[in-house]
């Protein structure tokens, strides 16, 4: 195969104005059949007076400008305009500009071992532009190695198929960001299902409005129930359950020294009591606590015990005491596990979140100073409505163990997955922390800018194309792909949930079966 057949298809242009090692203004040739898409990939030929390695670059179009200098943007008298369109003239005129981003030097990306390696000098001006080969563009996007999956195929070229290495993932986390509707579930839907079924990987979404529980994911899904047994939680959850102020210290001092002292009943070698007497015990150990510190602490011990009595009426369909403390009978190994936080408020779930990623953080980190102790593999983590977990202004539980996971999880085999529609809401650190992100449409140019602010990889002129992607379109950036793309993801099958309720058709369903009982009625009656 020929150089040309290999590495790129016709010329479409050619570089003009003034060029910098990282973008290109080109014009393009002027005839019918060439129309450059936004996110189209292209070849730079930077001529044969560099070396050889060097001479091709691939770029991406990031946007196209249409002109014509017999129609400024001066004209100002409306009657010329039917003039220009019947003088010929005025058609040949028109032009088209692309901006292009220079990526890299296609021979390092093609080399055994593939790396980015970007220019470091301008190409010449007139330096020729060639659409990219389908063939080269396969080779680039197109992995099939261990540990990559297919999320789509490039929106441009929609006959190459796109990958994404799940390794990076894992390492450097993942965003996924976009307005509701533009297609965030089912990506998220994809990419967990085929980690799940062609690597056999452990996932865990916390799904905070049951969209996945019934959706056909993968033949391998396990549903958790979001309970707690309360001996193996964090004494901060239960003070948090239990709306104990921060600053309420004589009720926080009762609280956790009638803790331990429960704790110690439960567990005491000679005369354990049962699991199910945990928060019985617990009142009682608060009153016993408030009597040796002196009466003046009687009120602060009635207090305690109401918070708990409150405590049991909200919240006590979450207390299950045969929750096993063996973390590989909850969260299975090898599975798309999905915990179902549907039916419980944001406050509850943030408890639920906390206490897992807690255990989780702790399992795996044992499990690599020891490979025979601990959660044997690593996971994906996968948290929906990111904003409610770790706001960027307000402090949850589960922010703390989101930010330390961020931090620390890649040593740990813990990979972290924020889903949001409200991106500007999220804590900084945490989003900046997502070295990879898939964005689809989004709108808001507070959004924007933040999301941008956060993101290493995002240009300007990537940003300007986010609020005019379809359904399903998105910008990948980061280390799991090996270039920038803009792609169109692949329907998931299973994904049932997350879609809009047609409000129109279920009323009209309901009066047609009316009619259809009360025709069957009057047909029974005869009249």
């Amino acid at each position: 195969m020929s150089t040309q057949q290999s590495l790129y298809g016709d010329e479409i242009g050619a570089v003009i104005g003034e060029s910098s090692p990282s973008t290109i203004l080109f014009i393009v040739n002027n005839r019918k059949n060439i129309r450059p898409r936004l996110g189209e990939y292209v070849i730079v030929d930077y001529g044969e007076d560099v070396p050889s390695n060097e001479r091709y670059v691939l770029g991406m179009i990031e946007n196209i400008i249409c002109g014509n200098p017999l129609v400024p943007d001066e004209l100002d008298n409306p009657n010329i305009i039917e003039r220009l369109r019947v003088f010929e003239e005025s058609t040949r005129r028109t032009y088209l500009k692309g901006v292009v981003r220079l990526l890299s030097f296609v021979d390092t990306l093609l080399s055994k071992k593939p790396k980015v390696v970007t220019p470091k000098y301008p190409p010449p001006p007139l330096s020729k532009v060639y659409r990219a080969s389908n063939h080269l563009l396969k080779s680039v996007f197109s992995k099939n190695d261990r540990g990559w999956i297919r999320i789509g195929v490039l929106a441009s070229h929609p006959q190459v198929p796109y990958s994404i290495n799940v390794n990076m993932i894992v390492q450097r986390h993942l965003a996924i960001l976009a307005v509701t509707g533009a297609g965030k579930s089912n990506t998220v839907a994809l990419i967990t299902s085929r980690i799940v079924d062609e690597l056999n990987g452990t996932v865990l979404i916390f799904d905070m409005h049951s969209e996945y529980v019934y959706s056909n994911l993968s033949n391998k899904t396990n549903i958790i129930q979001p309970v707690l047994n309360p001996i193996y939680m964090h004494p901060q959850e239960l003070q948090q359950l239990l709306r104990i102020p921060a600053n309420a210290w004589r009720q926080e001092r009762l609280f956790r020294e009638a803790l331990q002292a429960t704790r110690k009943a439960i567990f005491d070698k000679e005369n354990p009591q049962p699991y199910n007497k945990f928060f019985e015990l617990l009142k009682e150990n608060i009153s016993r606590a408030a009597r040796s510190l002196g009466k003046e602490w009687s009120d602060v011990a009635h207090s305690v015990e109401i918070k708990v009595d409150d405590l049991l009426d909200r919240y006590g369909h979450v207390f299950k005491y045969d929750v096993s403390s063996d973390l590989t009978e909850i969260i299975r190994p090898g599975y798309l596990n999905i915990m179902d936080l549907g039916e419980i408020d944001e406050e509850t779930a943030d408890v639920v979140v906390s206490h897992y990623l807690r255990r989780i953080y702790y399992e795996r980190k044992k499990n690599v100073i020891n490979s025979s102790e601990g959660y044997p593999d690593p996971v994906v983590l996968v948290l929906e409505e990111a904003h409610i977990l770790i706001p960027r202004n307000d402090s949850t539980l589960s922010k703390y163990w989101i930010a330390r996971i961020a931090r620390e999880g890649r040593k740990f085999g813990i990979g972290l997955v924020l889903v949001s529609q409200r991106p500007k809401v999220i804590d900084e650190n945490a989003l900046s922390q997502t070295n990879n992100k898939i964005i689809l449409r989004l709108v808001e140019p507070s959004d924007l800018r933040y999301v941008q602010s956060a993101s290493e990889y995002l240009s300007d002129e990537l940003l300007k194309i986010l609020p005019s992607l379809n359904v399903g379109e998105a910008i990948v950036i980061g280390l799991m792909s090996p270039l920038p793309a803009i792609i169109k993801i692949d329907e998931c099958i299973g994904k049932k949930g997350g879609r809009d309720i047609n409000a129109v058709e279920k009323w009209l369903k309901k009066e047609r079966a009316v009619e259809e009982g009360l025709k069957l009625a009057s047909d029974i009656m005869g009249f």
